[in-house]
């Protein structure tokens, strides 16, 4: 019986040590905010980790009629968030008047709006991970396709390679299925 019971305690501590270092592992990879940040420094250090290009949006978001209309045509959309999630680290900085903000972010946004020169909402500038202006941009037509394809063509005046990955979540459909098996029996 102690023998099955001293089996037993080094087979747990054994797994146990183990999952400690997955953990570990886990921790230590960096990771991606899905959506906006509202901290610049947080921004920067995602931009150098993946090595992506900070999208910074300078909007008056309760009051900017242009601001509403840039987010509601190209923003907020499934094409912009894609593009996004694939290329880009989102940072917006609000000037809002009616709703409040932490102390912190409304001193860190003052002092942003002093560094870039930002006279108009909504202004869009692309920066990189030391927050360097490589591109600057604001409201413009045409909806969501639209807008990708000028964010595309600042980035690629920058030098910066944009990727247009697939979307794993989306599931493949039967006839999807059928042909990637055959185009992997035939290799």
């Amino acid at each position: 019986m102690k023998k099955t019971l001293m089996m037993l305690a080094m087979g747990l501590a054994v797994v146990c040590a183990q999952a400690q270092s997955w953990k570990k592992t886990e921790a230590d990879a960096p990771v991606k905010t899905k959506g906006w940040v509202e901290n610049f420094e947080q921004a920067k250090a995602e931009a150098a980790a993946f090595k992506q290009p900070i999208f910074a949006f300078f909007t008056g978001s309760d009051w900017c009629g242009w601001c509403m209309k840039l987010k509601e045509e190209a923003l907020d959309t499934k094409a912009f968030a894609k593009f996004a999630a694939d290329n880009l680290i989102l940072f917006e900085a609000d000037y809002p008047r009616g709703k409040q903000q932490p102390e912190k972010i409304k001193k860190q946004n003052e002092e942003l709006k002093s560094t870039y020169g930002i006279r108009g909402y909504p202004t869009v500038f692309l920066l990189d991970a030391e927050g360097k202006s490589i591109g600057q941009t604001g409201y413009k037509e045409g909806g969501a396709d639209a807008y990708v394809k000028h964010l595309k063509e600042l980035l690629a005046k920058a030098g910066v390679e944009t990727a247009d990955k697939p979307d794993a979540a989306k599931p493949l459909s039967p006839y999807e299925k059928m042909k990637a098996e055959k185009d992997a029996k035939a290799k």
